[in-house]
């Protein structure tokens, strides 16, 4: 299967000064912007898969997104099963760009899929590692997590990657980390600072690194104070729809 880089790939609007924004995430990249939608499939006896070939089989234009991922839910909250089949994730290189495409492009084509989708939102893709490229299908995890400690996003960035790096080193595992930092929309009351997205480069690689804590290896020293807390993860099949050409 081929496989693609995944560097492009949700929280509570905070009005904090510049000052301290600069000063909390001067050493993080700038990373992407992912624009997210929860989808529910209304055509009569149509399943995921039938939903994802229509989807690879539209004619994308220059206006479409740098990259496309239909997340299928595995085992997440009993709420979102009930309400929803998929969610959609969409990857820009900034804002600006976002705004610039989805201006020209109007409509979505994919009413013509036969889903229904929630009003989207948009989160700021930050990369933790750079990963070893990602197949065509694969498998991911998502938590809800929130700072602690004192702790802010450079605390939780660095510490991040510490222990991808060290998991890469010890075991050569090289899944790819990302922050999702709420950005644009959602809810605007929730009870969690950031999402932390584990992708495998495959589904093999991903259950390899549960395995491996499974059997109790931590990638980071214990008795380093904690700088975040998160639930329980959820898993996904993530499958790429569409790929701008680089």
């Amino acid at each position: 299967m081929k496989k693609i880089s995944l560097l492009f790939a949700f929280v509570p609007s905070l009005f904090l000064s510049s000052a301290f924004l600069q000063a909390q995430e001067a050493d993080i990249p700038a990373g992407t912007v992912v624009r997210m939608a929860n989808c529910k499939i209304i055509g009569d006896r149509l399943g995921f898969s039938d939903i994802l070939q229509r989807a690879r089989a539209l004619e994308f234009d220059e206006n479409e997104a740098n990259l496309i991922f239909f997340r299928r839910p595995i085992y997440a909250t009993p709420d979102y099963h009930q309400n929803y089949d998929f969610q959609v994730a969409q990857y820009y290189s900034s804002f600006n760009e976002m705004r610039d495409r989805r201006s020209a492009s109007g409509n979505s084509s994919y009413g013509r899929l036969g889903v229904q989708c929630d009003p989207a939102f948009v989160v700021r893709n930050v990369p933790v590692n750079q990963g070893d490229g990602l197949e065509d299908q694969s498998l991911m995890t998502t938590r809800f997590c929130n700072t602690i400690n004192g702790a802010g996003w450079r605390d939780v960035y660095t510490r991040l990657g510490q222990g991808a790096a060290n998991m890469s080193g010890d075991h050569g595992i090289t899944t790819l980390g990302q922050m999702w930092l709420p950005a644009l929309g959602g809810p605007m009351n929730t009870s969690f600072d950031f999402v932390y997205a584990q992708v495998g480069t495959n589904g093999e690689e991903l259950m390899q690194r549960m395995d491996v804590f499974r059997e109790g290896y931590r990638p980071v020293n214990g008795e380093r104070e904690q700088v975040m807390s998160c639930e329980r993860a959820s898993l996904w099949s993530t499958n790429r729809v569409y790929q701008r050409d680089q």
